[in-house]
């Protein structure tokens, strides 16, 4: 029977100064030394945020423990506790404890039960808010208040400050990612190397808010791009994975949107180009950037001055008329690769050719004919992907 008045104490206690006071109480109970750490196996307790090795801020949470509420590792004398929290766990982890000691050692964990649950719960609740938020107002172009946003962030966020946004995308993996995990082991590698970062995590992207100064001028000697680079190298060699990066321009907090933006535009075209697991920062685009830099209703306008009557064909007949032009570009304009990759005759594909012509009033031939409808398709391609045209 656990003694009631023990359970509030160390709730007060964990509230107050944190998960050091529940470790330092199972320690002396124990004499033995613990781990804390949340479902991803990020160690929250001890503090190791001064340590050189970014594997060292993680602890494997055995597979064995699924299910249950505490296992023991016998190879290392490990003693995992669960703490199960809202649709997440917790561990507290005993170090070096033998046999004969894990009864005792499970009493005295399932005295931190509730402080710990308690400690998570408050953190949990409040991070997930701000991510939740955040990533709405990014990925979904909300009218929320960044302002408000920025007040959840626990000063992660201010105001006065200029950020550039990085959009990081899982492109091939030899195992199903935990983008969490993922995200959790770039925030600490971003930390030791001096860049503090705000990542959020979304589907199979990873988000990264880097403060840096206000001069636009200077970025690329604000932010260290070795060190950039560096960190998408890493996690491909952690996780075994093949990422791509698209990268903003420098903006104030409250135009957050506009670097978000430009990061998409500059992960989305270049896949769209053919390319993949690639670096491409937004202001490099080539002759694209200045036509992403226009308004959205100006490139909308400029896609469909050279594609809407092709656009508005298609969409009143179900026609294949934009697919075949842009697989026909696509393939440098090989009829035999283009047609077979459609799974038509060759005579069919002339045919709709023909028919782009005559709806497009132009002359397929013609190589600025040919470059203008490469660049427009791209463009209307890239905001159709970035979900800025339905």
């Amino acid at each position: 029977m656990i003694a009631p008045n023990k359970v509030y104490h160390l709730v007060d206690g964990v509230l107050d100064e944190g998960l050091g006071f529940v470790s330092q109480y199972v320690e002396n109970m124990l004499k033995l030394p613990v781990i804390i750490a949340d479902h991803n196996g990020r160690i929250q307790y001890p503090n190791m945020n001064n340590s050189d090795e970014v594997d060292s801020l993680f602890v494997s949470i055995p597979a064995n423990i699924s299910g249950r509420d505490y296992y023991y590792q016998q190879d290392n004398k490990y003693l995992y506790y669960r703490v199960r929290y809202n649709s997440s766990s917790a561990f507290i982890i005993a170090k070096n404890v033998p046999v004969e000691q894990i009864s005792q050692a499970l009493s005295i964990l399932m005295e931190t039960k509730l402080a710990i649950k308690c400690y998570f719960c408050k953190i949990h609740k409040d991070s997930d808010r701000f991510e939740q938020e955040l990533a709405e107002y990014l990925f979904s172009n909300s009218n929320a208040s960044i302002r408000d946003i920025a007040t959840l962030s626990e000063n992660r966020l201010e105001m006065d400050r200029s950020y550039v946004v990085t959009l990081v995308e899982v492109e091939q993996s030899s195992d199903d990612p935990d983008i969490q995990v993922i995200s959790s082991y770039l925030y600490k590698y971003l930390k030791k190397n001096k860049l503090e970062a705000v990542p959020i995590s979304r589907a199979n992207y990873i988000t990264l808010l880097i403060p840096v100064c206000a001069d636009r001028d200077r970025l690329d000697e604000v932010l260290n791009w070795p060190a950039m680079i560096g960190y998408k190298e890493e996690l491909e060699k952690r996780f075994d994975l093949s990422l791509s990066q698209g990268i903003g321009r420098v903006y104030p907090l409250a135009e957050l949107q506009k670097s978000f933006y430009e990061a998409r535009v500059a992960l989305t075209l270049p896949r769209l180009l053919g390319k993949s697991h690639f670096v491409q920062k937004f202001s490099e685009l080539g002759l694209y950037y200045p036509i992403f830099c226009q308004s959205l209703r100006d490139m909308k306008d400029f896609c469909l001055q050279i594609l809407g009557k092709l656009i508005e064909h298609d969409d009143k007949t179900d026609g294949e008329l934009l697919p075949t032009l842009r697989k026909l570009l696509d393939s440098n304009v090989n009829m035999k690769s283009t047609a077979d990759s459609l799974f038509i005759h060759v005579n069919t594909l002339y045919y709709r050719v023909s028919k782009i012509e005559e709806l497009l009033d132009i002359d397929f031939s013609d190589m600025s004919s040919r470059v203008n409808l490469f660049i427009a398709i791209k463009v209307w391609d890239t905001l159709k992907a970035i979900d800025l045209i339905v």
